[in-house]
């Protein structure tokens, strides 16, 4: 799929697979996730909304990363797949 920013926003990790922000604007994504999820921790003690705001803002992340950064996996994976 295609980025929709110009820039990346967030890039594969050095070692295991997925995402690490990369940018400013990823970072500052990444930071007001957490933010949003210490509050509904704080405000939605195990209550099934909770969960499900958890879970939601999960999704959202992950779908701001996947649009606004390549694809995911590791780049140590990439490094040594392609020696030859």
């Amino acid at each position: 799929m295609k980025r929709i920013t110009k820039k990346a926003w967030f890039g594969k990790k050095i070692f295991g697979w997925g995402y690490r922000p990369i940018s400013l604007e990823g970072w500052v994504v990444t930071i007001v996730f957490i933010i949003t999820m210490i509050a509904d921790i704080i405000y939605n003690k195990r209550s099934a909304t909770g969960y499900a705001i958890l879970a939601a803002l999960l999704i959202i992340l992950l779908i701001i990363a996947y649009l606004t950064g390549g694809a995911p996996g590791s780049e140590a994976w990439d490094r040594l797949s392609n020696k030859k």
